[in-house]
């Protein structure tokens, strides 16, 4: 179905909330006062993706060394994360990736080899989404390696699924398991798969948007507690959620400091959507094709509050800039790098 276009002097649902902390902050100071000048977008800021009028997906994401990686992934593990994390994005707003061009900084001493096998991993993950490297840049950095991928593609069925389209009475569900990549950051899983190799379901958050009872949807890269409490916020609804009904990862340890690493630190690149409970049997029979699984956690609700049963979330295990106010019924405190 086609989507709708935005009001050229609109601020973006997914925008009007309060920004939630210091990250936030300095998105809403580069947006201050933008000139509002060419043609209205369909999606503009608030989601990760931006839909031109034409279904253009068009979107932007960074690796930085020292911030979202380290010695844990190889040279080939970074080039493959790199794609893979700005795949996500389009696809959980519905659409398939095709086109990518990346701006490379490098330390004048870089180790021999390190681009060379950086471009393995690069290159495979391009083979497996079927995306084409069409350009970029490459630069002298004076610390950190840092890859930055802007990546495009088109609306696999014509819409956007926005954050801000959630409505009350809605099922919160999301695919794969919570926590794989905390497991691998604290050591409880040796082989860190996830966090080296993250595989979104990126093919399957395209069609999900040929379901018309699918509403709203993100992918899940800086936590349930982070990503959930901005969904609300866009749509202007709350959320309860069964930590019980949870999809943990196994190697996870028991408790509250699983519960955490869960729910609090990130990298999970899992769909979370909001969808009418007819749509559900759709949902999961789709998922089930792709070879996912869609777990139901929740559900929306007209109030704002964002609780996991009945309360609060567990603490942030990272954040952008430390001392960060906290999203809703969480309590800040920067951590580990995700």
């Amino acid at each position: 179905m086609p989507d709708r276009p935005m009001p050229a002097d609109a601020e973006p649902p997914s925008w009007r909330s309060p920004p939630a902390d210091r990250e936030d902050l300095h998105i809403a100071a580069l947006l201050r006062g933008r000139p509002r000048v060419g043609p209205a977008p369909l999606l503009d800021v608030g989601d990760d993706i931006a839909i031109l009028a034409d279904g253009t997906a068009i979107g932007a994401d960074m690796l930085v060394e020292g911030v979202h990686f380290d010695a844990r992934l190889s040279p080939a593990d970074v080039g493959f994360k790199a794609v893979m994390v700005n795949a996500s994005d389009l696809g959980a707003t519905g659409a398939r990736p095709a086109w990518m061009t990346l701006s490379l900084a490098l330390p004048r001493g870089v180790a021999p080899g390190w681009v060379d096998n950086f471009a393995l991993g690069l290159h495979e993950a391009c083979a497996a989404l079927g995306v084409r490297l069409v350009g970029g840049d490459t630069t002298a950095s004076p610390g950190p390696v840092v890859a930055s991928i802007s990546m495009g593609g088109r609306l696999a069925h014509g819409r956007a699924l926005r954050r801000s389209d959630g409505q009350a009475g809605d099922l919160l569900a999301l695919t794969g398991q919570l926590g794989a990549a905390a497991a691998g950051f604290y050591g409880a899983d040796p082989e860190a798969a996830w966090l080296r190799r993250p595989r979104p379901p990126v093919g399957l958050g395209a069609d999900l948007a040929g379901i018309d009872g699918v509403h709203a949807m993100m992918d899940l890269s800086d936590g349930l507690a982070r990503d959930l409490s901005r969904l609300c916020a866009a749509s202007g609804l709350g959320a309860r959620v069964s930590a019980a009904a949870l999809p943990l990862a196994p190697s996870l340890p028991a408790g509250s400091t699983g519960l955490a690493w869960a729910t609090a630190f990130g990298e999970d690149y899992g769909l979370l959507l909001s969808l009418a409970p007819d749509a559900l049997p759709a949902a999961q029979a789709l998922a089930a094709a792709h070879g996912e699984h869609l777990t139901v956690i929740g559900a929306l609700v007209d109030d704002p509050e964002v609780l996991l049963d009945g309360g609060a979330w567990p603490a942030p295990l990272f954040a952008h800039f430390p001392g960060s106010a906290a999203p809703p019924s969480a309590a800040a405190s920067a951590g580990a790098p995700c």
